[in-house]
């Protein structure tokens, strides 16, 4: 069953009187990537096989039930959620996750030549992350949470671009992805970790739970193939 959904660029923000105008970046979703290529709608994984994303479609998705899972959370935000929306929504998400990276590097005594190479496979991925994430954004145009109710009150500030999928989730579901490949034993806590990334964006009230589920999900198959190329390469 397809319903309709608000579209962000037809709708003002909360308190706005006109649609949201100067949209961000809407062109990188048609950036070079490392990992994958583009001819039209269709996407190639780097062994060259076309790739069937694991997102719905936004006209499959109940809005009017995700609308009422922000209302809820807003109402009955936690201080601790407070503060973890705010910790994951203020600066960007390679700010936090990259010591991260350099401390399970250190503990499990990575070489330079290791750290530099797995460094640089992670922000490639993470360069597709976002070009993806903002061919999904402006093709689907989907509204946020402050676009269907004016009277929520959000945590934080939304930001000025279509909000399907979330990028901290599509970030974050392919970090815990490529960072669990490299490593395995801190597996559990880099899923935690990811999980709450992607969640604050529903505690900061600026994202439905779909928009993190789906990105979770995509970010996720991202990773795959890329551990994927990474596995071959390391064979060879």
């Amino acid at each position: 069953m397809e319903r309709d959904y608000l579209k962000w660029s037809e709708h003002p923000y909360a308190g706005e009187q006109y649609p949201p105008l100067n949209p961000v970046t809407p062109q990188a979703g048609s950036w070079p990537m490392f990992f994958f290529t583009r001819r039209g709608q269709k996407f190639f994984d780097p062994f060259g096989k076309p790739v069937n994303w694991k997102i719905r479609n936004p006209n499959l998705i109940d809005w009017a039930s995700e609308l009422i899972i922000v209302q809820n959370t807003m109402r009955n935000i936690t201080p601790q959620q407070i503060q973890i929306a705010q910790y994951w929504g203020t600066g960007e998400v390679s700010r936090k996750v990259t010591p991260i990276i350099y401390n399970l590097m250190e503990t499990y005594g990575i070489g330079s030549t290791s750290a530099a190479r797995l460094m640089g496979m992670y922000q490639a991925a993470i360069n597709d992350v976002f070009v993806i994430t903002w061919y999904f954004k402006y093709l689907w145009d989907v509204a946020r949470p402050c676009q269907y109710d004016w009277n929520m009150k959000t945590v934080l500030f939304t930001p000025r671009f279509p909000g399907y999928p979330s990028a901290h989730a599509t970030m974050a579901g392919c970090t815990e992805v490529i960072l669990s490949y490299y490593f395995p034993q801190e597996s559990m806590r880099i899923h935690q970790i990811m999980e709450e990334c992607a969640l604050s964006r529903l505690y900061a009230g600026v994202h439905f739970k779909v928009d993190n589920d789906e990105g979770l999900s995509l970010g996720r198959q991202i990773g795959e193939i890329v551990v994927a190329l990474i596995k071959e390469q390391n064979v060879q």
